[in-house]
């Protein structure tokens, strides 16, 4: 029979289920545990192990990538290096033998690829590979210009210095380059103008080579343009001292220059005046010293070497001129050596006024020929001088009028000058200086002739109708013979032209009035053929009026004779001269003596008793005196 079991809960067999399926569970969860904490201890140690791996993967990375890097820098390198070299061997060779042109080319090549590498290292500053490179780029292009430089002077140098007046008296022209050496020098102005450089700017070495050697040429010159006081009193001989070489040199150099500065500055227009100004003001320096030495001498002699003023004015004058147009057309030093030296010739002006007075005051007597005295050569002599300075004259009279050189006291009745005529220019107030002086002179003579043939009374001088004047004639006649010799020196000089027509004017005025003087007896003779006689309606001349007609031609006659005889005796060598006191003459005494035959010459019953001359015949003998 089967054993009977005691019967077990439905609930309870559950949990007896569940009971054990939580310690079944619970034993796995314990292994689960102990298997991850096992796994956690195998990573741990895998970590620390693979860390090493991993940061040797990481450096070899890093070191792959630099040598990537570095593979393509040296390829960057080498072919920079390969062109750097191409251009180089073109500097190598020199421009002598690739040409100049090439050569800066090649210049201009490696400066171009050193602002690249520049450039380069803005964007990556830590790149260091084109170091060296860059430094041999840099040396290669500062000695390529300094080969330029040195080239460009010893171009400027083959032009080497000598002494302007060789060319002057052979009129040859200054030495200049030629076409190549123009080129060439253009060729490296350009490039330095184009180029950055801690050296002097190219213009700098041009206008020093240039003004070394230009003054370096003036300095031949410069011994015999420097006036230097004499121990005689020798009066200076125009151009003795030739500075007007020494000045035509210059100019010279002055229009070498602008031309040169024209050809090699085509294309740096801006740079000109730097340049020109550059090269002439050290030669335009030296020339002011020059002028100031020679005006110290004349303010020390100017009785002797006054005139040696005017030919600095003329000089200065002539710089001017030749500056004129340029950047230097107004430089300063230039334009105050001017005032100075006009301020010196504005004074000889005056002095000649004064020297007329002193020189004529020393005449003691009367030439005894009646003849030029030495105070009218003395002061032609100086006028002609001063003829010889057109243009520094007429440069010292911008700023003159004519009361600065009249002497204080003057007549105005005693000169010819039309005061209605202006003296606005120059060359009026000129003209009229030696006007002035003409006349001063002039008049100067016959007061001093007065004075000496009427030393007990006033003179009354340019007055042809002076009644206090006994001698005009002869003073007259003194007075034309002094200005046949100022005609003369005014004729064969350029006084003549520096008079001009109103000068000439003057001076005919002034020897009309003095051939009144001259003929003033013709005239007194004449008018005594002007006294009234009366005829009556029967055309009969009473006894007493016949009387008086007898003494009027004998009166004529004697006084006709004796002024032939005074006439004979005056030495007239001027043709012209005598043809104008002949006219004078005749139109004096002819017309009255006619119009007296005409009139009386059948009131005696012998006429040939008391009428000595027909007209004819008194032509004739006043003709011959023409002779």
């Amino acid at each position: 029979m089967a054993t009977l079991r005691p019967a077990i809960d439905v609930d309870e067999a559950d949990v007896l289920v569940f009971t054990q399926g939580l310690e079944r569970a619970s034993k796995v969860t314990v292994q689960i545990n102990k298997s991850l904490r096992n796994i956690a201890t195998t990573t741990g140690h895998s970590s620390r192990l693979f860390a090493p791996i991993i940061t040797r993967n990481n450096v070899l990375s890093t070191l792959q990538r630099n040598i990537e890097s570095a593979l393509n820098s040296v390829a960057s390198v080498k072919d920079l290096a390969n062109e750097a070299s191409k251009h180089e061997m073109v500097l190598r060779k020199g421009f002598r033998e690739v040409g100049l042109k090439q050569y800066i080319q090649a210049i201009h090549k490696l400066d171009d690829m050193l602002d690249d590498i520049k450039a380069g290292n803005f964007k990556r500053t830590d790149n260091s590979e084109f170091t060296g490179i860059q430094t041999h780029l840099k040396d290669l292009i500062r000695k390529s210009e300094t080969n330029l430089r040195v080239y460009f002077v010893s171009v400027l140098r083959t032009i080497k210095p000598f002494d302007p007046q060789i060319n002057i008296n052979k009129k040859i022209p200054f030495p200049y380059y030629n076409d190549e050496q123009l080129a060439e020098m253009a060729l490296i102005i350009d490039y330095f103008h184009n180029t950055f450089s801690d050296a002097a700017p190219i213009e700098d070495v041009f206008i020093q080579e240039r003004s070394e050697m230009i003054l370096k040429c003036m300095a031949f010159l410069e011994p015999f343009a420097k006036k230097v006081a004499s121990s005689d009193n020798t009066p200076y001989e125009r151009d003795s001292g030739s500075l007007l070489s020494y000045t035509e040199a210059l100019s010279g150099f002055v229009a070498n220059e602008k031309s040169l500065v024209d050809d090699l500055y085509l294309q740096e227009l801006e740079l000109k005046p730097k340049v020109f100004t550059g090269t002439i003001k050290p030669l335009l320096g030296a020339y002011v010293k020059l002028v100031e030495t020679n005006l110290a001498y004349v303010r020390k002699n100017l009785e002797n070497a006054g005139i040696l003023s005017f030919e600095l004015a003329d000089s200065v004058h002539n710089v001017r001129r030749a500056l004129k147009g340029g950047p230097l057309e107004n430089y300063g030093p230039i334009s105050e050596c001017s005032k100075n030296v006009h301020t010196v010739t504005q004074s000889l002006f005056k002095d000649v006024i004064q020297r007329i007075g002193t020189k004529v005051n020393q005449m003691s007597a009367i030439p005894a020929d009646n003849g030029v005295t030495e105070s009218t050569v003395d002061t032609m002599s100086r006028l002609r001088k001063f003829s010889e300075y057109k243009a520094g004259c007429l440069g010292a009279m911008e700023n003159m009028r004519r009361e600065m050189w009249l002497p204080t006291p003057h007549k105005e009745k005693e000169f010819t000058f039309n005061v209605s005529h202006t003296l606005r220019e120059p060359s009026a107030l000129l003209s009229c200086f030696l006007s002035d002086c003409i006349d001063l002179l002039i008049v100067s003579l016959e007061r001093r002739a007065q004075r000496i043939l009427m030393p007990n009374q006033e003179p009354d001088v340019a007055n042809p109708n002076s009644s206090k004047n006994t001698h005009k004639p002869r003073i007259g006649f003194f007075i034309i013979m002094n200005m046949a010799l100022i005609e003369q020196i005014v004729d064969k000089s350029n006084l003549g032209e520096l008079l001009g027509s109103e000068g000439h004017v003057r001076m005919e005025k002034l020897k009309k009035r003095y051939i009144n003087y001259l003929v003033s007896d013709w005239r007194d003779l004449a008018s005594n053929l002007m006294d009234s006689v009366f005829v009556d309606s029967t055309g009969k001349i009473s006894s007493k009026d016949k009387d008086q007609i007898k003494e009027k031609f004998k009166r004529f006659n004697e006084g006709f004779e004796e002024l032939v005889s005074k006439y004979k005796q005056y030495r007239l060598s001027d043709p012209g001269l005598k043809a104008m006191l002949k006219s004078e003459i005749v139109s004096l005494v002819m017309p009255m003596y006619e119009r007296f035959y005409r009139r009386y010459k059948d009131s005696f019953k012998n006429p040939r008793k008391h009428i000595k001359y027909l007209p004819d015949e008194l032509t004739s003998v006043l003709t011959q005196l023409g002779k």
